[in-house]
């Protein structure tokens, strides 16, 4: 097993309230840092105050786009200080990245299938 450091979301965010794209992608840039220097990470959630889906997608989901297998992820990225609420959206986040990534061909045709219903 690779070394672990642990993160603290509220250190790399700044704030107790982690609801942006942008915050998730700091994070996520963060623990691909640390898979790239052979570390696994222990992820803590500790001291937020409001978590939303699209900062999982950005934080979170996008480790699941094939640059990363899931027994890897397993063995290397653990989560602590995170409640079952947010437990829970973190699987349904996982789930869904999962079947995003198996068909992302797919998936992008029907939404941009759906933008192009909308505009006409």
């Amino acid at each position: 097993m690779a070394d672990k450091v642990s993160l603290k979301i509220y250190d790399i965010v700044g704030s107790p309230i982690w609801v942006s794209t942008d915050d998730g992608q700091k994070v996520f840039d963060k623990i691909v840092a640390a898979f790239e220097a052979g570390r696994a990470i222990e992820l803590s959630f500790a001291n937020h105050e409001n978590l939303i889906s699209a900062f999982f997608n950005a934080a979170i989901g996008q480790l699941y786009n094939g640059d990363y297998t899931d027994e890897f992820l397993d063995q290397h990225l653990t989560y602590t200080d995170i409640n079952e609420d947010d437990l829970e959206m973190l699987k349904r986040t996982i789930a869904n990245a999962k079947r995003y990534f198996a068909n992302r061909p797919a998936y992008d045709r029907a939404w941009r299938d759906l933008i192009d219903d909308e505009e006409e």
